[in-house]
């Protein structure tokens, strides 16, 4: 029997028009190829001619998806719960964009883009410490090591917060994709060794280690935000959780709960990855929540919660 969610469980986010639904699907890791080709978290949409979405507000549109794959831009949620240490922290929303586009470039544009007005106004809200006048002036990769050329706008503003926020976010979304293990920052063509007004070193290529503290304790890459569930579900990601167990939900349209289910980790004694498919049962297509939250280990409490829109399907 669906029940529904718990009061604690934050409300589904009521933004997820503004980018349209995404199609998850990761069976294939290359980068190019035909219309099944995968890249990381990215994919290529179905072949149909659309899909008819219903947004929180009722509104009943018909989304394009041929000729796009889907990519994620890794911004900030504010903390609306109780949280194992002070954030916000990142997370992917997902972007669709050019299936001939490169899909490292097109998730770097979409990045320095910004959240949408929409996203911004959201509860709890999508933010970003990249300044907006930021721009992008080349991307290599060599063995595995990106080099990510920005514009000198990139170091502007902020404080340190905001400076180590901007390179967890490029990092983030650069290494993504599974051929890229590392980034090494370059500014107007130079080399990048201290960061910023703040003195921040980068001493070689910095990859997801060197920015944990940007994550939050459960960090969900596969689905992004406002992505496809697909179904069954494939979720993974990694997480900082006590005895590496954390809880997962999907909810659907009017939040009643359609899976709820434990998940754990490859690492108890730390950050570990987790991999997982997840069947569940809806009638038709439709906006719900993926949630995770882990149960605190001292009094049994909802901590390291994180809610946020997916785009429901039913099983082929």
């Amino acid at each position: 029997m669906r029940r529904r969610i718990p009061v604690l469980l934050l409300a589904m986010a009521l933004i997820v028009a503004a980018c349209g639904p995404s199609v998850e699907d990761n069976s294939n890791g290359s980068t190019t190829g035909s219309s099944t080709t995968t890249t990381g978290p990215t994919s290529t949409p179905s072949s149909s001619p659309g899909i008819e979405t219903t947004v929180p507000d009722g509104t009943t549109t018909t989304t394009a998806v041929p000729n796009q794959v889907t990519v994620a831009a890794y911004f900030f949620m504010d903390d609306t719960t109780t949280t194992s240490r002070p954030g916000p922290f990142l997370v992917p929303v997902a972007r669709n964009v050019p299936e001939s586009s490169d899909p490292v470039t097109a998730a770097l544009s979409e990045l320095l883009r910004g959240p949408t007005e929409a996203e911004k106004d959201s509860i709890p809200a999508i933010t970003t410490a990249i300044p907006d006048n930021t721009l992008l002036l080349g991307v290599s990769l060599v063995d595995g090591i990106a080099t990510v050329d920005l514009s000198l706008e990139f170091e502007s503003g902020g404080g340190s917060a905001s400076m180590f926020g901007r390179l967890a976010q490029m990092v983030y979304t650069v290494t993504q994709f599974p051929q890229i293990t590392s980034v090494v920052f370059q500014l107007d063509g130079q080399p990048v060794t201290v960061f910023s007004n703040e003195g921040i070193l980068i001493e070689g290529p910095a990859g997801r280690d060197d920015y944990l503290d940007q994550a939050p304790g459960i960090l969900v890459d596969i689905p992004a935000y406002g992505s496809a569930l697909g179904n069954p579900a494939h979720i993974s990601g990694s997480a900082a959780v006590f005895e590496a167990v954390f809880r997962a939900v999907i909810t659907d349209n009017d939040g009643l709960i359609l899976v709820d289910t434990q998940v754990m980790t490859d690492n108890g004694m730390g950050w570990g990855s987790f991999d997982t498919t997840i069947p569940y049962e809806v009638e038709e297509a439709q906006w719900g929540s993926l949630i995770v939250w882990e149960n605190s280990a001292k009094d049994g409490s909802q901590i390291n919660l994180r809610e946020y829109p997916v785009w429901l399907m039913p099983a082929p």
